[in-house]
């Protein structure tokens, strides 16, 4: 099973660990592979609104190629996505949310990757109190939209700010939901979600995506002449 995680953070806290609690909870084999993305540290760069991205024959910003190439890479090349942010004034950390900003040209009205639709979406959430459900919508609106078929969501309240002042009772807490979680992300097929197939084919009616490239990636994919994006 191959996981890329990507961090709303650059800190180990509780999210990271709740991360590799999970990761760890996974059966372990050669073939599992595990890659790490911390932002702001990994991807640093604020969209512009340029709309180069969405215009452009290849849905990439053109600003910041290099620090975005790697990662949509490993999300491509991933069985499981797994997103986790600590809460920051009830929603995603600003880093989390930036990096999203980048994928909007991905969503199903765009231009998705409709390989997609075979992958697992794993979403992460601590905060020391309220905020956790926001947080969690905020990564959920993107991984459905990218057209993932399998999403899980998970958030918990560590009852702390610092993961060194988490408490055992927390701690045993996170365990036990990772190992029931990490149960449910064994190897299986997955098959897009009736969401998913919703809005591929409420984008197909519109005419295959919004702009004149998005257009041209739906006909050249085969979607508009009746071929299924999912098989």
């Amino acid at each position: 099973m191959k996981i890329t995680a990507i961090y709303g953070t650059s800190h180990t806290g509780s999210t990271v660990l709740l991360a590799r609690i999970l990761m760890q909870s996974l059966p372990q084999d050669n073939s599992s592979t595990f890659l790490e993305f911390f932002l702001p540290q990994d991807f640093s760069h604020f969209c512009s609104g340029c709309c180069a991205c969405f215009e452009a024959s290849e849905p990439l910003c053109q600003q910041a190629p290099a620090q975005l190439k790697p990662i949509l890479q490993a999300i491509d090349a991933s069985d499981v996505i797994l997103l986790a942010s600590p809460v920051y004034a009830y929603h995603v950390t600003g880093a989390m949310k930036s990096f999203l900003d980048h994928l909007g040209n991905r969503w199903i009205v765009h231009r998705p990757n409709s390989k997609l639709a075979h992958k697992t979406a794993v979403l992460l959430a601590t905060a020391a109190g309220s905020g956790i459900r926001q947080t969690l919508r905020d990564m959920k609106d993107s991984v459905n939209w990218w057209g993932i078929g399998r999403v899980y969501a998970y958030g918990i309240r560590s009852m702390a700010l610092k993961a060194a002042e988490l408490s055992e009772s927390r701690k045993e807490k996170m365990r036990r939901d990772m190992q029931r979680l990490a149960r449910r992300l064994q190897p299986a097929p997955v098959e897009p979600r009736c969401g998913v197939r919703m809005r591929y084919w409420l984008s197909r009616k519109m005419g295959g995506g919004l702009t004149a490239s998005d257009h041209a990636y739906w006909k050249t994919q085969g979607w508009m002449d009746g071929k299924s994006p999912w098989k």
